[in-house]
């Protein structure tokens, strides 16, 4: 959606930046064309430079329509720290989205808080994407959509044919698949006789681990469908969050081993504890954990590892994260992510391999839960699915 000021909460008056801080190098043959365009768009876009060193993220331009949404202005904005003017920032603390993305120079995709200069805060949609390099800092393109968009309301007729289309695929699947997983664990176990060539065997086997895969897909599909009604409720229980991940982990490992690829699991909690007690939906959480891990077992080379990491913020809240080092995603992938128009087969799924709706689902149960869900991606440099999860959510 493009950005305009009657989307957001904008300053009553037009500002402008003082013309003496627009110095003629910005307008020299290192922007060029760029430059005019950095202007003329409705969307909000800040530059921000990064020192190599210190990996502090400072504002060094932002365009006029940035200035309009946000009652901000260049002038008191530039060389001040970018991550202070979020609202999980200010305490100096950079988001692990932002850190990652800005310390791989990779680009990146998440939501959170911007605190206008009244002080009022925007839900907004961070894209972030590296475009320069120079010896001392790297600089990055941000760009600031607000998350309730228009788009949204454009879309709701389609979304109301998906759900009616994913209620009768849920239905009409079911039966027959049943049938399928029923007949062949009879063969499998060799329930009414002995098989006498292994390969049969194999072949029920094959045939039963498909069909499974495939009510799974069916069975998240139909979350999918609920997640976007207003009847959709969590199953709040309180579980080890340890305990879940090295589940969600071991379901994986016959295939990691198959393929040389090592499963790590990193458990990072302030207090030492080897445990932690976590309120929210077990069996969704478990879902969630599952689709990153069998995306990233996708897209990993044969001698890489994958990390299931958690740990404990110095706000008290609660981040897990997904790291693979396979294929990532360019920037334009990252870009669109979490677009409800976007096949994710073409993002994060290959369109061979792929069930095309994992992070949608993600982001959707996250929300839910009152947390966040950020990418971190490169091309040929993995990817980064950070879950960030509020501290009330943590039971002591």
């Amino acid at each position: 959606m493009n950005m305009r000021s009657s989307n957001f909460h904008s300053a009553k008056e037009e500002v402008l930046s003082d013309p003496a801080l627009m110095k003629n190098a910005r307008y020299s043959d290192e922007f060029g064309l760029f430059d005019s365009v950095f202007h003329e768009v409705s969307d909000a876009i800040l530059i921000v430079s990064v020192d190599l060193e210190t990996q502090t993220p400072v504002i060094e331009d932002v365009n006029h329509q940035f200035e309009l949404i946000t009652g901000d202005v260049l002038n008191d904005l530039k060389e001040r720290k970018f991550h202070t003017y979020f609202e999980a920032g200010k305490e100096g603390h950079i988001p692990t989205a932002l850190s990652q993305a800005f310390l791989k120079r990779q680009s990146a995709i998440f939501t959170g808080k911007w605190v206008c200069r009244d002080g009022h805060k925007l839900d907004v949609e961070i894209t972030l994407r590296p475009f320069s390099c120079k010896e001392d800092c790297s600089r990055f393109i941000c760009v600031l959509r607000e998350c309730d968009t228009d788009r949204q309301y454009r879309n709701e007729a389609a979304r109301d044919i998906k759900r009616n289309l994913l209620a009768a695929m849920h239905h009409n699947f079911r039966t027959p698949l049943n049938g399928i997983l029923g007949y062949s664990e009879v063969i499998m176990s060799e329930m009414l006789g002995p098989i006498e060539k292994e390969d049969y065997k194999n072949y029920a086997r094959d045939i039963h681990g498909a069909g499974r895969n495939l009510l799974m897909l069916i069975d998240n599909l139909l979350d999918l469908k609920e997640l976007e009604t207003t009847e959709f409720e969590l199953n709040e229980e309180t579980f080890d969050l340890k305990d879940m991940m090295d589940k969600c982990l071991a379901e994986f490992e016959p295939d990691a081993e198959k393929n040389n690829i090592q499963l790590v699991s990193s458990f990072n909690m302030e207090n030492g504890s080897a445990n932690l007690n976590f309120l929210g939906d077990r069996e969704r959480l478990s879902k969630v954990l599952i689709s990153l891990l069998e995306n990233s077992l996708k897209f990993t080379s044969e001698g890489d590892s994958i990390e299931l990491a958690a740990r404990i913020e110095q706000d008290g809240s609660l981040t897990l994260a997904c790291n693979d080092n396979g294929a990532g995603m360019t920037a334009h992938q990252v870009a669109k992510a979490f677009s409800h128009d976007t096949h994710l087969a073409n993002v994060y799924s290959n369109p061979t391999t792929g069930i095309g709706f994992g992070l949608a689902y993600v982001k959707k149960l996250i929300e839910q839960h009152d947390g966040d869900v950020s990418i971190v991606s490169g091309q040929n440099d993995g990817t980064q699915v950070i879950l960030h999860l509020p501290a009330k959510r943590i039971i002591c």
